[in-house]
This record gives structure tokens, sequence and C-alpha cells, in this order.
């Protein structure tokens, strides 16, 4: 799809966010999924079960961080509202 500059473009599932240890984060499939390496990454870890880019893109006020938005369900792939 089209995808501009300001636009929301993937819908995530997230799941627990834990504490992990040095040791966790020296594990190098560890450092692969989060894409630093140990002692530079952050001693909490959240599980991302699931990624996939929307239908559209669709226009989200700009700011920084993780946050929610209301996104059409036309924008939505075919299988996230099965659950809802």
């Amino acid at each position: 799809p089209g995808f501009k500059k300001g636009m929301g473009v993937a819908i995530v599932e997230l799941g627990k966010t834990f504490e992990t240890t040095l040791e966790q984060r020296c594990d190098p499939d560890f450092q692969r999924s989060v894409g630093a390496f140990g002692a530079d990454s952050g001693m909490r870890a959240t599980e991302i079960k699931r990624v996939e880019y929307l239908k559209r893109g669709v226009k989200v006020s700009g700011r920084g961080g993780v946050f929610k938005a209301n996104i059409g369900k036309d924008a939505i792939p075919d299988g996230w509202l099965d659950d809802v």
C-alpha cells in the first residue's frame, strides 16, 4: 500500500511485559529479537505476539512513543477482529 509520512501503517498485539536479567539479555536469540546487545537493552521486555501491515495507511496525530489510535475497521487486516 502507499504509505506516507504521518500515517499509522501497522497493528501490533502486545503480550506481557516482564523484567529480565543481564544474562537473559545476553542470549543471542533475545538480542536478535530486540535488536540490541545485552547491556544496551533495558531491563524490561514486552512480548510482541504479532504484527501486520494495515490494509491502508491511516493518518494519526504526530506524537512519539506507544499510544492507542482510533483506526477504521476497514483498515484492519483480516483475522484481527475475530476475537472482539
